[in-house]
């Protein structure tokens, strides 16, 4: 019976939802490459720089759990194609201005416009992957939001080098359009309603969904008064302040805390990005086999997410104090890569806590991430500053990570925040109002 179903899922998420990710990832990192570049053409101060650099960040953080709340209501494929042609929209129109309030203004709208990326994948995921596969789905999703990094750099550079710093934004700005277009035209909220979908792979998805899907007001009210969502942002904050070190202090530490030339660096802070994106995918098979074998949402998510945590904490420390530089980026590597198997866990975990409201859960916990990926790079520079030394910053933030092996002893993923019945909690929520059912789910809603 398995064989005859269809795979068209697995193209969703590969030749899809990773994709948009990914040019996301891109879009991103192009003004943080391009900055020295820009800053000097157009005669920036650093702090004016550093304006515009942060202003796409804290956009991107207020935005989050709207975004989630409006990909629940609207559904994955109108937000995440309106805001993809909105945020490629602004890449374009970056460079056609040259004051520093026309630039703040483009990365304020570039980073509203992706805060509803993750959200919208995270849930575009859960309604294509029954329970027993969501792990690997959201490799994927995991997957190309680490290939960026590893790809942006070098490419970034050889554009500005070939052709300047206007094309980046112009070229990335088109091939998310062009994204935009495929995902409007090959995706559907309801795997059901897809033209290419076959019926036993249809029927497949919609055996391993354990909801019904609707939208109700006040979730998200309801939700602040749940202690386990308090605890899930704060663990995700936990994990962030650790990942938070390789998106910003990574080369820094390597170049001036381990000597490294400019030429080494590059090679050497690449392979913490090449061991997080197969970590990933390998995460995502081990999640799913323990989940099938066991049939136990706590054994495929808690264990993995405690052993993560701690393995990352501990070889962070080790890698702070460690003298041979092979070993150094070999811990660093594996600190990096358990943050990977964590990640998988962290948005598998959501669809499952989160279930008819997963758009918020994720956009909660993105909210979280987001606040930390400020908070970390900034603790790490006091530290530094305070102590004169590298490896006092990274043991603190180690430490802090490694209370999220705790916390996950009380996230309980495989009890959902609300019960399984969303019209009971809907009615409950309202007040005896009636729901209004999500997008196009209510056309046909998945039990």
């Amino acid at each position: 019976m398995s064989n005859k179903i269809g795979k068209l899922r697995w193209g969703i998420v590969s030749l899809l939802v990773a994709p948009i990710t990914f040019v996301m990832t891109l879009d991103r990192a192009a003004m943080t490459i391009a900055a020295p570049t820009i800053q000097k053409e157009l005669g920036l101060s650093l702090v004016e720089m550093s304006v515009i650099l942060t202003v796409y960040f804290w956009a991107y953080a207020l935005g989050q759990v709207p975004a989630g709340r409006m990909a629940e209501r609207h559904g994955s494929r109108k937000v995440l194609f309106g805001t993809s042609a909105l945020w490629s929209f602004m890449m374009i129109l970056t460079p056609l201005g040259t004051g520093f309030n026309w630039l703040v203004g483009c990365r304020a709208l570039l980073g509203g416009a992706q805060s509803a990326d993750w959200s919208s994948g995270v849930l575009a995921v859960k309604r294509w992957f029954p329970k027993n596969e969501r792990a690997k789905g959201n490799s994927f999703l995991l997957g190309g939001l680490y290939l960026g990094p590893i790809v942006s750099a070098p490419l970034t550079a050889w554009m500005i080098l070939q052709f300047g710093w206007h094309s980046v934004f112009y070229v990335f700005g088109a091939i998310g359009m062009l994204l935009g277009v495929a995902w409007w035209f090959g995706y559907r909220d309801v795997p059901a309603k897809h033209p290419l979908i076959g019926n036993e792979e249809a029927a497949y998805i919609a055996a391993g969904q354990t909801e019904a899907e609707v939208v109700a007001k006040g979730v998200f009210l309801k939700c602040l008064k749940h202690p386990r969502f308090w605890l899930f942002g704060v663990q995700y904050f936990l994990l962030v302040l650790i990942q938070s070190f390789y998106t910003t202090w990574l080369p820094t530490y390597l170049m001036r805390a381990r000597g490294l030339s400019l030429k080494s660096m590059g090679f050497a802070a690449s392979l913490p990005w090449i061991a997080v994106f197969v970590a990933v995918f390998v995460a995502g098979i081990v999640c799913d086999k323990i989940l099938k074998r066991t049939q136990s949402v706590w054994a495929a998510r808690v264990p993995v997410a405690m052993a993560g945590f701690l393995v990352s904490a501990v070889t962070l420390c080790l890698a702070s104090y460690a003298v041979n530089i092979a070993a150094v980026i070999g811990l660093l590597c594996l600190s990096f890569a358990a943050v990977g198997f964590v990640q998988v866990v962290v948005w598998s975990a959501t669809q499952d806590l989160g279930r008819s409201f997963t758009g918020v859960m994720s956009g909660w916990t993105n909210l979280w991430g987001a606040a930390s990926n400020v908070a970390g790079p900034m603790s790490v520079a006091l530290m530094v500053r305070l102590t004169g030394n590298w490896a006092s910053a990274l043991v603190v933030i180690a430490l802090a990570a490694a209370l999220g092996t705790v916390l996950w002893l009380f996230v309980h993923p495989e009890k959902p925040l609300f019960d399984a019945n969303p019209a009971e909690h809907a009615k409950s929520t309202n007040e005896g109002s009636s729901p209004a059912i999500s997008a196009e789910a209510s056309e046909e809603v998945i039990s």
